[in-house]
């Protein structure tokens, strides 16, 4: 039997549906003959225990029954799956929006495990940490052959305790030994917003957790007393996470009753999921959207779009219309702490689109093969994709070459919020790139120099302005943005 629900309710009651979706409950298994499963479980663990005997390497109980349950699980989908002990607490906290540590992003640079950027007001943007360090030791330990996960285990810790980062620095002779305290870190899902053009507003939801629908009803606030009359979502590059933000987030601009998302799932039966609240924002809405919005990030597109309540503008979403069951297994002594992630529903828009695209061949209606995603009412095309070589682009992302370069320009630039990479920033990055050693031809390079052009851009921004004010400087040159904008300008002409 279908069950109406309200928005607020999978947030008040226990249940947190990630799109993912998250409950601390199980699901019914379907029911199965007694002797089927016995069979089956007879089969498993004769196959184990050849394995384990007569293998020719000696291969440990826990990995071979971890690989076992990782295989089972991706045969049904690929987005259910066993969280490992670290995957877990990752996925926590992206899904809380807060952890305990020192506030910096890390990557591989070159073999070099290197701070992507600090955290504006965390103890590591405190303590003068800056994008394109090098970390060489964390406490006593060498970071050499270091995976970034295995340093991110290290570094993050209990508020109040104090781990010793030994940096090396771009232009700087001596290494640097820097103690940090940590403290509780905020990780916003909302990471910039502000006023665009005159009366319009714009909002970057990066992802969907605990905290999203009220960051976002702030600074749609906040906007809207700034003079916004018109506002911008940003929903380009979301991937998701958290359902009950999701159905909040829809609710800020829809009136109370609308209809925002069906779920429906063998086990956990049919869900319909409404506004419940009266519009909080009463403008005009443009969501932007490209091929890695994705999950929640769908869902909201998909409540807007079909009850009219926003212009959808960008590229085809990704089509993740799919629902999963976090469920925490608890600790087991010596392995860790585990988890699975089980799709245990599919999701439908007001329209009753769904918007799947790894629905298997017989659950599909006739023409859904085509269906998937949500398809933008107005299309973006960046016209300068077709003549990129995506060898040239990839050898400079992969070796690192716009963030070493950016990282010694800042140090010897001033940059203002008109910068732009102009031609002399270009010639200077030609040079650099050929006393490293990495040349290519002068067509190859003409046809990819705008991409060029941004990639600079976005690496250089990112070392001098927090988030909110690389938005703001990459705003005017975003083909995204510019159209919603031209959007809005024709609305008022009309």
């Amino acid at each position: 039997m279908r069950k109406p629900v309200p928005g607020w309710l999978a947030a008040s009651a226990g249940v947190a549906l990630l799109a993912l979706s998250l409950v601390q409950t199980t699901p019914r298994a379907a029911a199965e003959p007694a002797s089927a499963r016995m069979t089956a479980a007879e089969l498993f663990m004769d196959v184990y225990g050849m394995t384990r005997s007569a293998y020719v390497d000696s291969v440990g109980s826990a990995d071979l029954i971890e690989a076992a349950i990782e295989g089972m699980l991706l045969s049904l989908d690929p987005n259910s799956m066993l969280l490992t002990p670290d995957q877990y607490d990752d996925l926590r906290v992206q899904l809380e929006g807060s952890f305990e540590g020192v506030g910096i992003t890390l990557g591989q640079r070159n073999g070099w495990l290197t701070v992507v950027s600090p955290l504006e007001g965390t103890p590591a943007y405190r303590n003068g940490i800056r994008s394109g360090d090098r970390i060489v030791r964390i406490d006593s330990i060498t970071t050499k052959g270091m995976l970034t996960d295995q340093a991110v285990s290290m570094i993050r810790g209990p508020r109040g305790t104090t781990v010793v980062l030994t940096i090396e620095r771009p232009g700087v002779t001596d290494s640097l030994v820097i103690p940090i305290e940590r403290d509780v870190i905020d990780y916003p899902s909302v990471s910039a917003y502000f006023m665009v053009a005159p009366s319009i507003g714009y909002v970057r939801l990066s992802r969907f957790s605990e905290t999203s629908a009220n960051e976002v009803l702030e600074a749609v606030d906040s906007l809207s007393g700034e003079g916004a009359s018109s506002m911008i979502l940003d929903l380009r590059g979301n991937s998701g996470g958290l359902f009950a933000p999701a159905v909040d987030v829809a609710d800020i601009f829809l009136p109370s009753g609308s209809l925002v998302v069906t779920t429906r799932g063998q086990a956990v039966g049919e869900h319909d999921y409404y506004a419940r609240r009266a519009v909080l924002y009463h403008g005009d809405l443009a969501v932007l959207v490209d091929g890695g919005s994705a999950s929640s990030a769908e869902i909201v597109a998909g409540a807007l779009q079909d009850n009219q309540a926003a212009v959808i503008i960008g590229q085809r979403t990704f089509g993740k219309g799919s629902v999963q069951s976090l469920s925490d297994l608890g600790e087991y002594p010596g392995l860790g702490h585990y988890a699975v992630k089980l799709t245990t529903a599919r999701y439908y828009t007001p329209d009753g689109r769904c918007i799947d695209r790894t629905l298997r061949d017989d659950f599909l209606e006739p023409g859904a093969e085509e269906d998937w995603g949500i398809m933008p009412d107005i299309e973006v095309e960046t016209g300068y994709a077709d003549s990129i070589d995506a060898r040239l682009v990839l050898d400079l992302e992969e070796g690192a070459f716009f963030f070493n370069f950016a990282a010694g320009f800042v140090m010897e630039n001033e940059v203002d919020e008109g910068f732009w990479p102009d031609s002399a920033v270009l010639s200077s990055f030609e040079t650099w790139l050929a006393s490293e050693g990495f040349t290519c031809d002068e067509d190859t390079w003409a046809g990819s120099r705008v991409y060029i052009e941004r990639a600079l851009l976005r690496e250089i921004a990112l070392r001098v302005w927090d988030m909110d004010t690389y938005y703001r400087v990459t705003a005017p040159h975003d083909e995204w943005i510019q159209c919603a904008i031209s959007y809005f300008r024709e609305v008022e002409g009309e």
